[in-house]
């Protein structure tokens, strides 16, 4: 008699939780891609708030790429800006800050 009801109970759960999975759901939301500068303020920001110099580091050359083809000035800046980041990582706050108000 336990087992009918446990296997009662299974059913019911997998019915239940199947319930959530309608077809007329919300349209699906588009996300848009972040372009090279803000994905480089974003970067700056968290130095800024004291974030740590993290693998990022890795991404600052494929980040000035992508800023150069808009706006070429901006991306001499960020790519001295990360060069002096990663050779020197001392008051990277400060650093970040100043890069940030030259952007």
């Amino acid at each position: 008699m336990v087992r009918a009801w446990l296997g009662v109970g299974i059913v019911f759960m997998a019915l239940l939780g199947l319930s959530g999975c309608g077809l007329g759901g919300s349209p699906p939301v588009e996300v848009q891609p972040q372009s090279g500068l803000e994905r480089a303020k974003g970067i700056l920001n968290d130095y800024a708030n004291g974030a740590p110099l993290g693998s990022e580091g890795a991404m600052y050359e494929e980040i000035v790429a992508e800023v150069r083809q808009t706006d070429p000035q901006k991306a001499t800046i960020l790519e001295k800006g990360f060069a002096d980041l990663k050779r020197s990582p001392q008051n990277l706050s400060g650093k970040a800050r100043a890069l940030l108000k030259q952007l």
